[in-house]
């Protein structure tokens, strides 16, 4: 999202602890998460008076950018296709974090975009072919509370 300057913009600085007039700030930057190296476009703003570098307010997804070109150097699922796949399971987050040996938390997360290692991809993905999925059920179904199997 590229910060919008109509007129000067007056933002609260951390380090001078007040609002201070900001200027449009803009780079590339290279990350690794999971092993997987990377690089992403950075849209903020700059504190003018001590050069902090300042969240762009009207940006409420500060995360994606970064996150959406991780997902694309290591080919693994966006957010959507994680739920995708657990709904066409039949399955709770609860209930497939189960199955899978993951913590509901973590299917959470994967489901709200957060990042997700090659490895849980690739267990995620292996999940959403019925088969694979019905050998889990036979293995792992045992921990599964009452109601919490898929309807089908």
């Amino acid at each position: 999202m590229q910060p919008v300057m109509n007129g000067p913009q007056i933002l609260f600085c951390p380090r001078c602890s007040a609002m201070s007039p900001a200027r449009p700030l803009a780079y590339d930057e290279d990350c690794e998460i999971h092993g997987v190296e990377f690089s992403f476009h950075v849209d903020a703003f700059e504190c003018v008076n001590c050069g902090e570098e300042l969240a762009d307010p009207a940006d409420p997804e500060l995360m994606r950018p970064m996150y959406d070109a991780y997902r694309a150097a290591s080919g693994t699922l966006d957010a959507a296709s994680v739920k995708a796949i657990r709904e066409r399971s039949g399955l709770s987050q609860v209930a497939f974090a189960t199955l899978l040996g993951m913590s509901p938390a973590t299917i959470n997360r994967f489901e709200m975009g957060a990042p997700i290692a090659i490895k849980e991809d690739n267990l995620i993905r292996m999940a959403g072919i019925p088969s694979a999925l019905r050998m889990l059920l036979r293995q792992r179904g045992h921990l599964l509370k009452p109601g919490q199997r898929p309807k089908r």
